[in-house]
């Protein structure tokens, strides 16, 4: 080919790019949206009589639009389709309008809303998603790769502890501060550190926000069903997302969610499932959403400069003393993660020998032996501490109990997760001394009453 006949190829081509280009663009998702606005905004601007305004809103230029929150390093275009809540277009933030991208920003004039304003503060700060974009699968971060979805309900309340350390009398954040109650309550505490606080027999949660995709593995979202129905291994609204990866532990079996090889047929040594416990029957639809809405403000980004954040006043313990204070340490703590809410049932340790399992048998099929592993058991306390003396307890508490120590119901199995840490740095001993007391309180009396 001579060069003349190469250039004029070359030029065809790129002929041909910028007419494609020009159609894509022409063609693109969010123009629809933002004309349908327009037109929208000015009939309802003449059904008030006013004509002139309407004539200039019908000839606005379509065009993408965006917040440049210069602090927070976003540039947010979601209100190339979200006209409605740009006040340069909409200077009042309201309108009539009950669908979305149409409708304006719900609660405008609440204070959570005025304190902080979408010229300040843009978008996905708050809601997540992918702010560049103006498609509304990639907006709304429902695509691969993008780790931040738009946080969709009560979740979106997890930005509120981002930022805010008394988002638990903040109001607007009371899912969150529901949320951790409920985590406190069901001793989550007890293997999982946050912020320093906390056991170190699961990972720690003060960055659960930020686990990436690539570490959870596509199947256990198979083994996730919420509402009834089971999540897709896709990224795609409500489903490949942290926030049901968190919400499938409370709302299934955690053992079924992750199952591991505990008849080490893929690995060396058996692994046994997930030592979370199954707290199905325990919290609610609402509290499951509320711990989801806690746990997504659990971040190491730095979200917001510093000074944006609201330090939260120094916590109170209450007053008490004796077994009284026992009581609360036990739940301070998150001893109920593993040994249930008051002490009055050990909770699941998988493989450990407990009472109600059969004799063991390797002829047994797998089925049989998994759900026999499964019905090992924590200790439950008050039939355990009555055979300890006040002294005794404390150092037990104190050392804590290896899972090196625990008695297996299959030798071929795993050892059991759930261990007991050392409690003899993080319990003062005063704490300790009550805590032993209160276990003593309530320990199981034989037939003389002692």
């Amino acid at each position: 080919m001579s060069y003349r006949k190469a250039f004029i190829v070359s030029n065809a081509l790129m002929l041909a790019a910028f007419v494609w280009a020009f159609a894509k663009d022409f063609n693109a998702e969010w123009r629809p949206y933002q004309k349908k606005y327009y037109q929208l905004a000015a009939d309802a601007l003449e059904k008030k009589g006013l004509k002139d305004e309407a004539r200039r809103m019908r000839r606005s230029p379509v065009e993408i639009k965006q917040i440049i929150a210069g602090d927070l390093g976003r540039f947010d275009r979601c209100v190339t389709c979200h006209v409605g809540m740009d006040e340069y277009v909409n200077p009042t933030l309201k309108n009539d309008f009950a669908e979305n991208p149409y409708k304006s920003h719900p609660k405008v004039d609440a204070a959570l809303v005025k304190a902080h304003p979408f010229t300040k503060f843009g978008c996905t700060s708050c809601h997540s998603g992918q702010g560049l974009a103006t498609s509304v699968d990639a907006a709304h971060g429902w695509v691969k790769h993008w780790e931040k979805p738009m946080l969709k309900g009560v979740h979106i309340q997890g930005s509120c502890v981002k930022c805010h350390g008394n988002f638990e009398t903040l109001k607007g954040a009371e899912a969150a501060a529901l949320g951790k109650k409920a985590f406190n309550r069901q001793g989550c505490q007890g293997c999982h550190m946050i912020n320093g606080f906390g056991g170190t027999t699961s990972v720690p949660l003060d960055d659960i926000a930020d686990k990436p995709f690539e570490r959870i593995a596509g199947y256990n979202f198979k083994r996730v069903q919420i509402d009834g129905k089971e999540l897709r291994d896709e990224h795609h609204d409500s489903h490949w997302n942290i926030q049901n990866w968190i919400l499938g532990h409370l709302l299934n079996d955690p053992a079924e969610v992750t199952p591991n090889d505990p008849f080490a047929h893929l690995n060396a040594e058996p692994i046994p499932p997930s030592g979370m416990p199954d707290f199905r029957g325990e919290i609610s639809r609402s509290e499951a959403d509320a711990i989801v809405a806690y746990l997504s403000g659990m971040t190491k980004e730095e979200v917001v400069p510093y000074r944006y954040h609201v330090p939260a006043p120094p916590a109170r313990e209450p007053r008490l003393s004796g077994t009284a204070r026992g009581r609360y340490v036990f739940a301070k703590y998150g001893c109920q993660g593993c040994h249930g809410l008051d002490a009055k049932q050990g909770r699941r340790r998988f493989n450990a020998a407990g009472d109600g399992q059969k004799e063991y048998d390797d002829t047994l099929p797998e089925a049989e032996q998994f759900a026999q592993m499964n019905l090992g058991a924590e200790p439950t306390l008050p039939n355990l501490v009555g055979t300890y003396t006040h002294e005794e307890l404390v150092k037990k508490i104190q050392n804590g109990v290896p899972a090196a120590d625990a008695k297996k119901w299959s030798p071929k199995g795993p050892l059991p997760m759930v261990t007991m840490p050392s409690w003899k740095d993080k319990i003062s001993k005063s704490e300790l001394d009550d805590l032993a007391a209160w276990l003593l309180s309530i320990a199981k009396k034989d037939d003389s009453g002692f």
